[in-house]
């Protein structure tokens, strides 16, 4: 069963708080590591995870649990296989679209778009018999798609956005962000258009999203394309971190267009054509903490904003905080001078934003675990549910390196290499705090109790995952000293 975070049952374990947080931005270069091991170990899953190999988002869609389904999400019935659907019998439910206020313009002329969460917008990628270069079976079951759908002559059509697809209604989100540690003001969906919510036979919601389709309100000076080769990047290594185990996007499908598009992949002034492609990202909400800042930004009319927003994800993404029962053992000290105690089950605001550090601790222990660097940890590139979002010049660990980015951009200051994402993960969810607490969601004590929990909790797992990866590293040097003859025989456990 993939880990879950109930906040009220996680916060009774009543762990020590650290005194101090880590420290302070940006990392100090260390000594050159040893390039002994070139391999990273596999990461430590969840008790009974490779057993049961259920999807960790499975775990994290919208339907949790303490959530009944509606008569139109309502489960089948126990033992029963789900109906496949084809593309024009998607079960479409677009509640982001009808509960939350849009752009009364529908255009894609790039523009500061105000008092708004999305704008309606149509993809516009041009393409020239576009194809079918890669697609999932398993992200296909996550929406109750028959895959023979895949063989369907007209399907690149649909997923390259030339062919509206039955009962879609997309649009563009509007959100801002901290890029490099600054404000950047505005930023939003620049080259992803989302078609809309499926919610499958299990209650579960699945935000369809096409990521290269044209541009957007939100594009600035870009056009709103992708490349085949990011988008293979994008396509693989979403999928591949599922399959280890961590929670991420997923991704349906990938399209390549027949149009070339211009890029200049080194950054060197040497633009080249390369083959144009459009990728099909599937996650339970694309919601991210810049999608809940921008708002607070933008006066005193746009916090209620920020409310509507917070009681939209609550409602569709973390349920079981809704309708919490206040209880007298559910109180938390702050450990923080003479703060009073903090009651989670008083404020379904403070307990969401609790749970959220929870989860975005989680997703970086484990990002460490094996190696995973992001890149680009804007704080427009974090996912409010714990979802590893956006795949741009991310990178793997071939050696262990403190300091290695994959990001050229990042090389001066390397503030978003390995060794410093635990601590920009917390300085972000600093910032996610700040617009409920100038919405007056949460208190400053409430705020302040969610930093030392993601601090307490990111160094904890961080500890259990290196410690992990410290016995299989020992365990290699045995056998490798016993299969040289140095040592008759040795063994260790690593229950």
């Amino acid at each position: 069963m993939p880990p879950q975070f109930p906040t009220a049952r996680l916060l009774t374990r009543q762990l020590p708080l650290p005194h101090r947080l880590p420290p302070p931005l940006p990392f100090a270069p260390l000594p050159p590591a040893p390039r002994a091991l070139r391999r990273l170990p596999p990461p430590l899953l969840p008790r009974g995870a490779c057993r049961a190999r259920r999807p960790l988002l499975r775990g994290m869609a919208s339907a949790a649990p303490g959530s009944p389904p509606t008569a139109a999400e309502a489960p089948p019935p126990t033992g029963t296989a789900p109906r496949r659907v084809a593309l024009e019998e998607l079960p479409w439910d677009h509640s982001f679209v009808r509960e939350l206020p849009g752009d009364p313009r529908s255009d894609a002329i790039p523009r500061e778009v105000l008092r708004s969460c999305y704008s309606k917008v149509s993809p516009s990628a041009k393409v020239d018999n576009p194809k079918l270069v890669a697609w999932s079976d398993s992200v296909a079951d996550l929406l109750d798609l028959d895959h023979k759908e895949f063989e369907r002559p007209e399907f690149p059509q649909f997923f390259s956005g030339a062919t509206p697809l039955v009962g879609s209604s997309p649009y563009a989100q509007c959100y801002g962000g901290h890029q490099f540690g600054v404000w950047a003001g505005q930023l939003g969906d620049g080259r992803a258009i989302t078609l809309g919510e499926v919610v499958n036979s299990r209650g579960e919601r699945w935000e369809l999203q096409l990521k290269g389709c044209g541009k957007t309100p939100y594009s600035r000076f870009a056009d709103g394309l992708a490349v085949l080769r990011s988008s293979i990047r994008e396509f693989l290594c979403s999928e591949a971190m599922h399959g280890l185990g961590i929670p991420t996007t997923r991704a349906l499908c990938l399209v390549e267009t027949g149009k070339s598009v211009v890029r200049d992949m080194f950054y060197d002034g040497n633009a080249k054509e390369e083959p144009g492609a459009i990728v099909c990202r599937v996650a339970p909400s694309f919601l991210r903490f810049g999608s809940y800042q921008i708002h607070a930004t933008r006066g005193k009319e746009d916090l209620e904003i920020v409310r509507r927003l917070a009681d939209y994800t609550i409602r569709h993404h973390y349920p079981h905080l809704e309708n919490m029962k206040k209880s007298e053992g559910l109180s938390f000290e702050a450990a923080i001078g003479d703060s009073p105690a903090i009651d989670l089950t008083s404020n379904k605001y403070a307990a969401w934003a609790v749970e959220v550090a929870e989860r975005t601790a989680y997703l970086i222990a484990r990002w460490q675990g094996v190696g995973f660097t992001h890149g680009v940890l804007n704080t427009d590139n974090m996912s409010v549910l714990g979802l590893t979002i956006d795949y741009g010049p991310f990178g793997f660990l071939d050696a262990f390196d403190p300091s290695y980015t994959p990001n050229t951009t990042d090389l001066p200051g390397k503030r978003y290499c390995f060794a410093n994402q635990p601590d920009v993960g917390l300085w972000n969810i600093a910032q996610f705090t700040g617009p409920l607490s100038s919405a007056e969601l949460i208190s400053q004590d409430e705020a302040n109790y969610v930093m030392e929990r993601c601090g307490c909790s990111s160094h904890l797992k961080l500890i259990i995952c290196s410690t992990h990866q410290l016995l299989i590293c020992v365990n290699i040097l045995i056998l490798c000293l016993a299969g040289m003859g140095q040592s008759s025989w040795m063994s260790i456990s690593l229950s």
